[in-house]
């Protein structure tokens, strides 16, 4: 069965045959924005690790890699994308292989229904009512686990973000529906205090939402488990036809895959804010295992193993599928609300689409 592959040492990925192997090097790492040269901060230790490039799905590379140009051509003959991140744990960007799954008709109603402000205002305003819901289950979860001035803080962020939503049907243009977006998000991380101030999490400070850089250990949890929510969710867009540049909530723009940011505003609170809240509530994550640097928080490489070795368990962990009659991965929910688009798409009138309210 494939699965991710995530590589944190430094060193250099070659190919012999169909077999992947990776030559670690030793060495400590310079920094991107200090390195001057371009050459590999470390020196090879000799040391091969191999692995067959039938199980690999995609690869992550959080440590300095070396690889040329016939190895992505081997990669792209696999279909296997690659996504990097620099050395603060940062997501710089993906290497996506070439399409294989061509739809015409598909990228036509993807462009119509970005172009047309009816139909883009459906998806988007579905997009925010899926998020918000999530946003809502995620707290409603922790508030009767809670007593006293935590109680009541969690409610009060529960119902700003109720009252948000009773607007979502009265807003016209994209902005507004960002901005119910926005403010049910400032509402709710507004109860992340009262829900971690208890255990190992009481040695957490979190006011806001703080992303460039950000400013504490919580910030820095949520910056890095987006981006990991964000690729994630681009490697699902790809095993699909729809294009990854076309999107309805956010703005299509250069540089990003901007519909991946849509659908992974539905996931975050399900996948990246419940993994936040046990490895900090578990004491599995703590303040050591952060940095400070270039005027922010970052996590360093053994929190980042943990954080990424929880996430992979969480992607793989099932749940029942209430309409499917069986048990699916978190992964694969991902995928399915892929082919919801599509089928709306396709089908508007007969196929409407709902993004996922999760039901746990």
């Amino acid at each position: 069965m494939k699965r991710p592959y995530y590589i944190f040492s430094s060193g250099r990925l070659r190919r012999r045959q169909n077999t992947l192997f990776f030559e670690k090097a030793a060495g400590e790492r310079i920094p991107d924005d200090q390195d001057e040269t371009g050459e590999p901060s470390g020196t090879p230790t000799g040391e091969r690790i191999p692995f067959p490039v039938e199980q690999v799905e995609s690869l992550y590379f959080f440590g300095e890699v070396d690889l040329n140009s016939k190895l992505l051509t081997f990669l792209a003959r696999h279909d296997i994308p690659a996504h990097f991140y620099d050395y603060y744990g940062n997501y710089t960007g993906t290497y996506i292989p070439r399409d294989y799954l061509h739809s015409g008709r598909l990228r036509i109603e993807q462009v119509l229904h970005y172009v047309r402000p009816k139909r883009r205002r459906y998806l988007a305003r579905a997009i925010v009512e899926a998020a918000t819901y999530n946003l809502l289950r995620v707290l409603r979860y922790y508030v009767n686990r809670l007593e006293g001035e935590r109680r009541e803080a969690v409610a009060e962020a529960i119902a700003t973000i109720e009252q948000e939503r009773t607007q979502l049907r009265s807003a016209e243009k994209i902005p507004e529906l960002m901005g119910i977006e926005g403010r049910s998000r400032e509402a709710y991380y507004s109860a992340w205090p009262s829900i971690l101030a208890d255990g190992p999490g009481e040695a957490f400070v979190f006011e806001k939402r703080e992303r460039r850089p950000p400013s504490n250990e919580i910030n820095a949890l949520i910056s890095f488990g987006n981006s990991l929510c964000y690729t994630t969710t681009i490697r699902q867009i790809h095993r699909t036809a729809l294009d990854p540049t076309i999107s309805y909530l956010h703005e299509p723009g250069a540089r990003r895959f901007s519909l991946a940011l849509d659908l992974s505003e539905i996931f975050k609170p399900i996948l990246v804010d419940r993994a936040i809240f046990r490895l900090v509530k578990t004491g599995e994550i703590t303040p050591r295992h952060f940095e400070e640097r270039l005027g922010g928080v970052y996590l360093k490489e053994e929190g980042r193993r943990i954080f990424v070795r929880h996430w992979d368990e969480r992607l793989r962990q099932t749940v029942y599928h209430r309409r499917l009659e069986r048990h699916v991965s978190y992964e694969r929910l991902i995928r399915l609300e892929c082919y919801k688009l599509i089928r709306h798409l396709l089908d508007p009138k007969n196929e409407p689409y709902r993004g996922l309210h999760m039901w746990w």
